[in-house]
């Protein structure tokens, strides 16, 4: 990806002037091998092992005005370079698993995961296990728990930091990230074509990247508004979070020209910053709900044409977020936020409805079909928010809002 961004400076002013603001060239490459080797030990038992190995290739250079004082006099903020790096890292994980069916009603799974980073040498163990009770044909009863590790993300792994003078990545030599994950799952099998599923689930995480002083600021917020923040330096894995929540499904497999899947999760995402403060992740937004069904109907002499329809139907509570301060980001001249109140406020409920119809003609001999079809996206044109941020340039804040009302006209031709 390669970025270029001018902006206006000092608008209607004898000193307006538009300079390069904003510049990016991102390259990133990835080569995955992995292989394993399955092995029954009995009718009761099996076993596999393997491992994934994955590379990465990653060229970055990121300069940014944003921010920034004006060391050199010119009179406008210096363009810092965040990243400027040719780096070459491989993770590398085996594992080995088996399954044991302990009595005609009760499966173990069970196995131990590693994982290991070249970039700073890190290497731990996941032990993880899974029990099934299947109670008879219709019901069955499950608890999980595994013990998962990731690194933090590379944006700000690779961050510069000016010390003294030289820009160090200081961020470097953080640890993965833990995380402790508990599932208790319950699958009824209602009728025919029809199934039920409840979870209850917690994940405790810690390790997350903090600051060192006293900050509202963790990794585990990172990616909330599809990007990075460039300025946490010297952070440390001293941070904590964690997400607990039910979710509910009820699926109806195609079967008599129809399908159906509801899917609900109520859930709570906390986080934990350098202050020691409890806070809403951006995440956090409560409930999310998901209705998908569709019809089909078979036309024609030879019964070989249908006629579809499908519709999908999205609830949710909004997304939190970080306030601006509207007159620190105004004499700045830079988006300024609240962080002593991170996280604080709400965006409104998330809805949004789609609506599909068509007609698929299908070959009377070959394995070939034409299809036609009206993709209605957003019908009731709602208009969910997008994010709010600072404008230089009206030196308010500005709500941005998603797509609204969307058609799509499509062909299709199988074969």
């Amino acid at each position: 990806m390669n970025l270029k961004q001018t902006a206006l400076l000092k608008k209607n002013t004898p000193q307006e002037r538009i300079i390069k603001y904003t510049e990016a060239d991102n390259t990133e490459s990835r080569l995955t091998f992995s292989t394993l080797f399955n092995s029954k030990l009995s009718s009761k038992s099996t076993l596999r092992t393997g491992v994934l190995v994955e590379n990465f290739g990653i060229k970055s250079v990121e300069r940014d005005r944003t921010k920034q004082p004006d060391n050199d006099g010119d009179g406008d903020p210096d363009l810092f370079t965040f990243t400027d790096i040719d780096e070459n890292l491989s993770i590398i994980q085996p594992y080995i698993q088996g399954q044991f069916r302990l009595t005609e009603k009760l499966t173990l799974n069970a196995g131990l995961h590693g994982q290991y980073s070249t970039l700073n040498e890190q290497f731990v163990f996941e032990p993880r296990a899974g029990l099934s009770y299947k109670v008879n044909q219709n019901h069955r009863f499950s608890f999980g728990y595994g013990l998962h590790h990731q690194p933090v993300p590379l944006p700000l792994l690779f961050l510069n930091e000016d010390v003294n003078g030289e820009l160090v990545q200081t961020n470097l030599d953080l640890d993965f990230v833990r995380s402790n994950h508990y599932v208790l799952g319950y699958d009824v099998r209602i009728s025919k074509g029809w199934r039920g599923k409840v979870e209850v689930y917690y994940q405790d995480v810690s390790k997350a990247a903090v600051e060192p002083f006293s900050s509202s600021y963790s990794s585990l917020t990172e990616g909330a508004n599809f990007g990075f923040e460039n300025d946490r330096v010297s952070l440390v894995n001293e941070g904590s979070g964690f997400n607990q929540g039910i979710e509910l499904t009820l699926e109806k497999f195609f079967s008599d020209g129809y399908y159906g899947l509801l899917t609900t999760s109520l859930f709570e995402s906390k986080y934990e910053g350098s202050d020691g403060v409890e806070r809403n992740t951006p995440f956090n937004n409560g409930y999310v709900a998901n209705l998908l069904a569709g019809k089909e109907f078979t036309i024609g002499k030879a019964k070989k044409d249908v006629l579809f329809f499908d519709t999908k139907l999205t609830v949710s509570g909004g997304r939190y977020f970080t306030p601006v301060n509207l007159e620190a980001s105004q004499s700045a001249g830079f988006q300024v936020l609240r962080e002593d109140l991170a996280f604080s406020e709400q965006n409104d409920d998330y809805f949004r409805w789609d609506v599909k119809f068509g007609y698929k003609i299908n070959s009377k001999s070959k394995k070939r079909s034409h299809q036609f079809y009206v993709d209605l996206q957003n019908v009731t044109n709602n208009e969910n928010i997008f994010t709010r941020r600072y404008n230089r340039l009206t030196n308010q804040v500005d709500q941005v809002d998603q797509i609204g009302f969307f058609p799509d006209f499509g062909y299709r031709f199988q074969f």
